[in-house]
């Protein structure tokens, strides 16, 4: 197939064409007259209907998401110099969570683990609950190319044999993957609480924290069935 100049009319198609997946641009439609359909040009095939691989190329591009995690080098320039640590002076912004028991709950194959919990019984009877999440601000600042590239894909977007991220891997699966035994920049809100649940005190605010497990759903279960 010529996908630099092909021009056709769905009435006129072959079977060939029609039992494809064609990437394609409307370049006519008459709003009026014999023949109201739109005239096309093809630009590229993607294959057969029923095969994985071209079903998610198709249902990406009916969607307009970028269906690779390659970002250009402008972007890239906007991601932290590797080995990276904690600044030093975080650890007097933040509030100090590292001796905190936290963990997080997600699929078992999951890389980006951007959510976390604690819970501890207090002395006085009630319980202190806590959410944790990555502190992406950190590191993606608003109006550099970077938050643009954000933006445009608006999240990652998870199909059944891959993830398109919205950021680059080192910062979703790495700095800011709240990963078993790393410290980790947190955006956190905790309650105090009684045990029915009603809400005493509440804290919101940055900072640092080690998970100490990561825990699937599965894993997640099995405990809860077991104590109750």
């Amino acid at each position: 197939v010529d996908s630099e100049a092909i021009y056709c009319h769905e009435r006129d198609a072959s079977k060939a064409i029609a039992s494809h997946y064609y990437e394609a641009k409307i370049v006519r439609w008459p709003a009026s007259g014999s023949c109201t359909i739109p005239e096309v040009q093809l630009k590229s095939m993607l294959g057969k209907p029923g095969r994985l691989e071209t079903d998610v190329q198709a249902l990406l591009m009916a969607e307009n998401v970028n269906d690779d995690d390659l970002f250009d080098e402008h972007i890239l320039a906007c991601l932290p110099a590797t080995p990276w640590t904690i600044p030093a002076d975080e650890y007097t912004l933040r509030r100090d969570l590292r001796d905190s028991r936290i963990f997080s709950i997600d699929p078992e194959t999951a890389k980006d683990l951007d959510d976390a919990l604690s819970i501890e019984a207090l002395e006085n009877g009630m319980y202190q609950v806590g959410v944790h999440i990555a502190d992406v601000s950190y590191f993606v600042k608003p109006g550099t190319a970077l938050d643009d590239a954000a933006q445009v894909r608006s999240t990652s977007v998870y199909l059944v044999d891959r993830v398109i991220p919205m950021l680059p891997r080192l910062l979703c699966e790495e700095l800011c993957s709240l990963n078993p035994g790393t410290e980790r920049l947190a955006m956190s809100i905790i309650w105090q609480m009684k045990a029915d649940g009603e809400i005493l005190d509440v804290w919101m605010g940055r900072t640092v924290i080690n998970s100490c497990v990561k825990l699937s759903y599965q894993m997640a279960q099995t405990v809860i069935d077991a104590f109750g």
